[in-house]
């Protein structure tokens, strides 16, 4: 079970739009923070190096970039399953990638 975050930029294209850079650099640029920003993580035992090392940022799909990690078990580190407690990595990322993403916007927009 792999796992993956999009960050899907449809619903602001309007307001990108306005952006004098490149929308794709601010999302691009996001999407790496929160690449390493997971990686960096300490929730789960790094003992052969394979989940951080499955990880990695995709942007095949146009208005999406996504942030995946191709390891089999890293849904389950990151959820939990009944017998294990979720330890998440890639969720608190995404949550500071979040605030990263509104500054660039801001760059942007206010230059």
């Amino acid at each position: 079970m792999s796992i993956s975050v999009s960050v899907d930029t449809s619903k602001l294209n309007e307001l990108l739009s306005k952006v004098p850079g490149n929308k794709q650099k601010a999302v691009r640029s996001a999407a790496y923070y929160i690449l390493g920003e997971s990686q960096k993580s300490n929730a789960y035992k790094n003992r052969t190096g394979y989940l951080r090392g499955s990880g990695r940022v995709n942007e095949a799909y146009g208005d999406f970039v996504n942030v995946e990690y191709g390891a089999e078990y890293a849904g389950y580190v990151e959820m939990g399953t009944r017998k294990m407690g979720a330890r998440p990595f890639l969720k608190p990322a995404v949550e500071k990638g979040e605030s990263r993403l509104i500054q660039l916007l801001k760059e942007g927009l206010f230059k």
